[in-house]
């Protein structure tokens, strides 16, 4: 009895053996994606550490150090004095940069040095910002983790002693959190930026995660792609997928300024998980992920001996690849050109396999066709789940929506959660439908679904043609099943090669359920429930038996359950996990009147100091302080009005030239200010152009012209507190010009020594001038 009982219970064990190993897998296709957290300990001085990667770290992320602030200026001498004790001449070239791309500008001060090298021919081009964002933020991640990674790299490089072909240029912009200004200033400005033939960017969007690779090019990626794949990486992170993508999107890195305006490539890497700390006080030494500076030390050391001896004329292509990274493959490359042909070769496989299965009575016309209802009812119910579930979390939690990352502190729970309840509605919906189709049947729904999607990937976002592969798997399993399923000797055999066929491919896509909502934000939840549906109809029938399939539905369900369970509890705020808030005061001297003002959509103690709680019924006067982008007045009060000095606005001039007129301003600051805004209160603005200090504003080399709307149309932050700009407005002569300038300084807690500081549980919010002294008005103009 006992042998029966143990055979019993071993057969019990195989049948669940392919779920062990497809859970595994998954675990293993997101852990190797990076290196670990302790890589890069070793004490030998030619190899990067990250003990004195964290030390630089820890020195530099002190304090919020944006342009303007005295801790500003300390990053940068120390940065110089780091770089000097390495032997490297530096130069801070200090220039106004003016962006039409972001309409801004400011003064920059960005630090260079130079490695020469032994062979004319370009530079090789190293490049972070050193400027953390206003006002709060620390700017551990973004970008003090690229930062600490170049300086520590060419240290450890230097002492190798190794002889560089190429120059090496370490770039370490300014103003990059304005609007890109120190690459903008260096590529417009400073001679060395003719010498560049490639860049390699070090960014950060969160505090954790892998860092991938993106690309900007002005062609092809294919010199590229092949020379970082023979360069070594050993945890390559990147898929053509997202170049496509990050092609389509605007880009706001560096490296943009670059390609667009000096036609330079290069390389970005970042990291982009932990959204929440992106851009706050809590982007910090402490909350930035170990793993992820690894994984920028990673790509920087290996490229840096490649590219710093390859011909980097040589890296132009006008052919595009598909590639993308696999453990242990590394990369798999091929061409663009590949991705139509595969589609087509594999529409021809399928109609093959299914004509010789229903020859075989292995499949039938109707139970294939009858597959496509289940395919399609899980899609509906998925795209609901992750569309509709979020907008009820939001409803259950109203505290989701004050991040204005768009990802909460308990996000990758709730990601999770609806992964796995994707997954169990999948499998019911499956479960319904099995007694109406066999279970090969069931291949051809989704690999016809898939086809078309490819289909549609092969035409108009070739870059995701990788994903063709799955499919292909597929009907490998569904052949050996066509095929060989009769022979009894072969049925195991069948089985376990079914199984291994479906690894590959749960590789490739788990990793993908993930990252678009982490990349997005969790309104895009629904991305992460189709991928799931889609992903689960594909290769359930390579790994799951009906008579498992109950027991798995159950289990994730289960699972979904216990992972919202675990992310309500955490749903609420702590030291770790601090709530962000906002106030300002608001002086408008064309009424003289002053406000509290906020973003927060509810009080709570900190800013229940400022405000009643009854609510105005009136709507706040975009007159006042209009809207901006990430920022908007949701509570306000009027308060006592201070005599706050405010600039002097001076009109030099006013002048109609053919069809534009010019007005140029002198705005002389009578206090210390951090940031000068320009805004349209009337109607749209035929704007021709704006110069600062007769530097124009220019966007591809050419001044800008748009249609303004009414709100803010232009920054300026201040290098000093008491830096006086002139600023010349061109307009069509035709626009009538109501002007408005407001001027802000981060000084709220010292103009009013009453305020109550934050408790420890609360922080400034993001994106959105925060804790300042705001004076708005209007300028006198004829029309």
């Amino acid at each position: 009895m006992s042998d029966i009982n143990s055979t019993s219970q071993l057969s019990t064990i195989f049948r669940w053996l392919p779920i062990i190993a497809v859970a595994c897998v998954v675990f293993w296709s997101y852990q190797a994606q990076l290196p670990s957290s302790d890589a890069y300990n070793s004490t030998n001085p030619k190899e990067f550490s990250q003990k004195n990667a964290l030390a630089h770290l820890r020195k530099i992320t002190k304090k919020p150090h944006f342009g303007g602030t005295q801790a500003h200026n300390d990053v940068q001498k120390y940065l110089v004095h780091e770089l000097e004790i390495l032997g490297l001449e530096v130069e801070v070239f200090e220039h106004l940069s003016t962006s039409g791309r972001f309409m801004s500008a400011s003064k920059t001060k960005n630090i260079i040095a130079k490695i020469s090298g032994t062979l004319p021919g370009k530079a090789l081009a190293l490049v972070s910002h050193y400027d953390s964002t206003m006002h709060s933020s620390l700017g551990a991640s973004d970008a003090g983790s690229g930062v600490v990674t170049i300086i520590e790299g060419i240290r450890a490089y230097l002492e190798k002693g190794e002889k560089n072909a190429n120059d090496i240029i370490i770039l370490l912009t300014d103003g990059e959190e304005l609007g890109l200004l120190g690459a903008q200033a260096f590529v417009d400005f400073h001679p060395w930026a003719n010498d560049i033939g490639l860049v390699l960017n070090f960014e950060a969007r969160g505090s954790g995660g892998p860092s991938y690779m993106l690309m900007e090019t002005h062609g092809g990626n294919k010199s590229l792609v092949e020379a970082f794949a023979n360069a070594g990486v050993q945890h390559p992170t990147a898929n053509s997928l997202m170049y496509s993508i990050y092609k389509l999107l605007p880009n706001d890195t560096d490296l943009t300024v670059f390609i667009e305006d000096a036609g330079i490539q290069g390389f970005n890497f970042a990291f982009i998980d932990d959204h929440f700390d992106y851009h706050t006080v809590q982007d910090s030494v402490q909350r930035l992920d170990r793993s992820s500076l690894n994984h920028h030390a990673e790509y920087l050391m290996p490229l840096l001996s490649y590219f710093s001896n390859a011909d980097l004329t040589q890296l132009e292509s006008d052919q595009d690849m598909v590639y993308f990274n696999f453990p242990m493959l590394d990369m798999v490359i091929y061409p663009f050109t590949w991705v139509l042909t595969m589609t087509l070769i594999a529409t021809i496989l399928i109609i093959g396999v299914s004509c010789i299965g229903v020859k075989r009575r292995r499949l039938s016309s109707k139970g294939m066709l009858l597959g496509f209802m289940p395919l399609l009812l899980s899609l509906v119910i998925t795209t609901s789940i992750g569309y509709f579930g979020w907008k009820g979390l939001v409803m259950l939690f109203p505290q989701y929506d004050d991040l204005t990352q768009n990802y909460t502190y308990n996000g990758h729970w709730i990601l999770a959660a609806f992964i796995s309840l994707s997954i169990a509605s999948t499998l019911a919906i499956y479960q319904r439908f099995h007694k109406y189709t066999a279970k090969n049947e069931r291949y051809f729904a989704p690999i016809i679904f898939w086809l078309l999607i490819n289909l549609l990937i092969a035409l108009k976002l070739p870059g995701a043609g990788f994903l063709i592969l799955p499919i292909y798997f597929a009907i490998a399993a569904l052949a050996l099943n066509v095929f060989y399923w009769k022979n009894e000797q072969l049925r195991h055999r069948i089985k376990f090669l079914t199984v291994l066929l479906a690894l590959p491919p749960v590789i490739l896509l788990s990793p993908l359920l993930s990252i678009f909502v982490i990349g997005l934000g969790l309104n895009v939840l629904f991305i992460a429930t189709i991928l799931t549906c889609l992903s689960v109809s594909l290769l359930t029938p390579m790994i799951i038996t009906d008579t498992h399939n109950k027991a798995i539905r159950n289990i994730t369900f289960v699972l979904s359950l216990i992972l919202l369970l675990v992310s309500s509890l955490q749903s609420t705020y702590s030291v770790d996990r601090k709530k962000p808030n906002s106030i300002n005061y608001i002086l408008d001297k064309d009424s003289q009147r002053a406000f509290w003002v906020s973003s927060n959509r509810s009080h709570d103690e900190f800013t229940l100091q400022f405000f009643t709680k009854t609510q105005s019924l009136e709507p706040w006067q975009q007159t006042l302080y209009p809207d901006s982008h990430f920022g908007k007045v949701r509570l306000f009060q009027q308060t006592q009005a201070l005599p706050l000095a405010a600039a002097e606005i001076t009109v030099l001039e006013d002048f109609i030239i053919n069809d534009q007129r010019t007005v140029s301003l002198l705005i002389t600051p009578q206090r210390a200010t951090n940031k000068i805004q320009l805004a349209n209160m009337g109607n749209k603005l035929d704007l021709r152009g704006i110069k600062v200090n007769g530097q124009p504003l220019l966007l591809n080399n050419q001044a800008i012209e748009r249609s303004v709307t009414e709100g803010f149309f232009f920054n300026y932050t201040l290098s000093t507190p008491l830096e006086a700009i002139t600023v010349d407005v061109i307009v069509s002569k035709s626009t009538p010009l109501s002007l408005k300038i407001f001027e802000s300084t981060y000084d709220i807690f010292e103009r009013f020594p009453a305020i109550k500081p934050r408790l420890d549980i609360y922080m400034p919010e993001a994106f959105f001038i925060n804790d300042a002294t705001i004076i708005g008005q209007s300028i006198s103009l004829p029309n």
